[in-house]
């Protein structure tokens, strides 16, 4: 039997010859934007599995998962499953994200910012460029020091290693309370309150989710060290906007990166902010690009195509996202 993916964008002809390279003798694919409206809900309603980057509007819209008939699962390239509508998408078809397919380059990216925190690269850069030669102020050295990192998923583990390799005792969370990573410390969310207590640098590599939005407010930044870095690569919605602007305005010593954002293009009010963040001295961020390097996104797409030849022939799948988590 040959299967029937649909794919919901148009992918790079690199990503698209992976696609066909993995479900070679499998499954054949249709590509929705090629389609004409009548074709395209006739792919939906014949498809076995819908592959997309994130299943957000501005590649399927909540009515057509809604009407899908045949598909047992939407495998998506992209790691967060934030964007599905689960509200609509019948109960049988199974979601798949590609958790840890950009944990190689996210967690340089988590690296360099934390470095340039603790350093003081920026505010030293911009005083150099204004005239001003002060070098009076300390860095903070992170080597002895404690991370501690929510969401020991794909991204987690990439992260572990390499503030591991800088000399950083490292504290993890995740649902299990355990974990296949070299760990000084690895807890359930029960034990949140003592890693944030402990943590100089805190990294939030969590899904967002009913469990994790506005995860850290107000009382969770006041358990922390007054000089923490905190740095989400999550989403931004883990973090309650108000409390850290406020935070971080309040605590000089304290600082944060950020790469995603309460708000970001396409969504329906684009990128912004509610509050001044970047008129802060004690912050740096990145428009949402810390897992952006050359030929990610084809891998990512040979890692999530190779989910759905699995899938296909019966295997068991990775990554599947528990409906439950982002369903009332």
């Amino acid at each position: 039997m040959t299967f029937l993916v649909a794919v919901t964008y148009r992918p790079e002809e690199a990503d698209k010859r992976v696609l066909e390279s993995e479900l070679k003798g499998v499954a054949r694919i249709g590509y929705l934007p090629d389609l004409n409206p009548v074709d395209r809900s006739l792919a939906l309603e014949r498809a076995d599995v819908v592959f997309s980057r994130s299943c957000a509007r501005a590649e399927i819209e909540p009515q057509e998962t809604a009407g899908l008939k045949k598909a047992g699962l939407i495998q998506l390239v992209f790691a967060g499953a934030n964007n599905v509508p689960f509200e609509t998408v019948p109960t049988g078809v199974a979601v798949a994200s590609n958790a840890g397919a950009f944990a190689a380059p996210l967690a340089e990216h988590v690296l360099a910012m934390a470095l340039c925190l603790a350093k003081a690269i920026l505010p030293g850069h911009l005083g150099l460029a204004e005239g001003r030669f002060d070098s009076a102020a300390y860095g903070k050295e992170l080597k002895g020091g404690v991370c501690g990192i929510i969401g020991m998923g794909g991204n987690g583990a990439a992260i572990a290693r390499l503030m591991r390799g800088i000399g950083m005792a490292v504290h993890g969370i995740n649902r299990s309370g355990a974990s296949a990573e070299d760990l000084d410390f690895v807890g359930t969310p029960a034990d949140m309150d003592s890693v944030l207590s402990r943590s100089d640098v805190l990294v939030l590599t969590t899904p967002l989710n009913r469990q994790t939005r506005n995860l850290i407010g107000r009382r969770e930044l006041g358990l922390m060290k007054q000089d923490a870095i905190l740095i989400n690569v999550g989403r931004g919605g883990i973090v309650q906007q108000r409390a850290l602007f406020e935070h971080l305005k309040a605590t000089p010593s304290f600082s944060a990166g950020i790469d995603t954002w309460w708000s970001e293009p396409g969504d329906p009010q684009g990128f912004k902010l509610d509050f001044p963040f970047f008129d802060l001295p004690n912050l740096i961020g990145s428009p949402h690009k810390a897992d952006h390097v050359p030929g990610i996104l084809t891998a990512a797409t040979r890692m999530a195509a190779q989910n759905v030849r699995r899938f296909l022939e019966k295997r068991p799948i990775r990554s599947e996202v528990r409906r439950g988590d982002y369903t009332v």
